[in-house]
């Protein structure tokens, strides 16, 4: 699996946990041959969740704990999925794909990237491939933790504590699970002092997210 690595400045990652820059996709593994989608967040009744298959599961989604807004509903061709709506898409980035390739952004600086592929290599190796790209350059790691489960979905991952940029105390969860067809990359990544703001919302769009096969 062959990762487009975009390796940014301290300056620029600054910039970023000021609040100018919100997001920005590290990797981009597109699925080829996936079809355009008509918008990126038009909200759309999903029709309960769809059961997916392989080492792929999820759990049935449930409102943030807020009272705010309903929460931004998206069906694409290949998966479902919700984010609150003080949530955003980065629809901008350049190697933004609706389909395969995409971050969302909470209004503070964390972020959830979803990088969908063809299940050709093992979830291991991709998990291992991305976190080599990550650690020492997004984060100076300080301790790992090994993953099974996000959100309901069972494969394999890493969590990387320490230092965003060597500056900031935060973590990086990179997970992969399988579907019939897939592999699915998730990079989540959180501020310390946020966290107990946006892990809820988090937890909603880990749990929300669901594989059509």
């Amino acid at each position: 699996m062959n990762y487009r690595p975009h390796i940014f400045s301290p300056e620029t990652i600054l910039s970023w946990r000021a609040g100018t820059l919100a997001a920005v996709l590290l990797f981009g593994a597109p699925l080829q041959g996936a079809a355009p989608a008509a918008g990126t967040a038009a909200p759309a009744a999903s029709g309960g969740t769809v059961a997916a298959s392989g080492l792929a599961s999820s759990a049935t989604p449930a409102k943030p704990a807020d009272t705010g807004p309903e929460p931004t509903k998206v069906n694409r061709p290949e998966f479902s999925m919700e984010y609150p709506a003080t949530w955003k898409e980065d629809t901008q980035a350049k190697d933004y794909d609706p389909n395969a390739n995409f971050m969302l952004f909470s209004q503070k600086n964390s972020s959830v990237q979803f990088i969908i592929m063809n299940r050709a290599d093992d979830p291991k190796k991709v998990v291992d491939n991305a976190v080599k790209k990550i650690d020492g350059v997004q984060i100076t790691s300080l301790s790992r933790s090994s993953l099974s489960d996000w959100g309901g979905h069972k494969g394999v991952g890493l969590h990387l504590k320490g230092k965003i940029v060597d500056s900031f105390p935060g973590g990086i969860k990179v997970f992969c699970f399988s579907s019939a067809k897939h592999n699915v990359l998730v990079i989540e990544t959180y501020f310390s002092d946020e966290l107990r703001d946006v892990q809820d919302d988090i937890d909603h769009i880990s749990k929300a997210f669901t594989m059509k096969e």
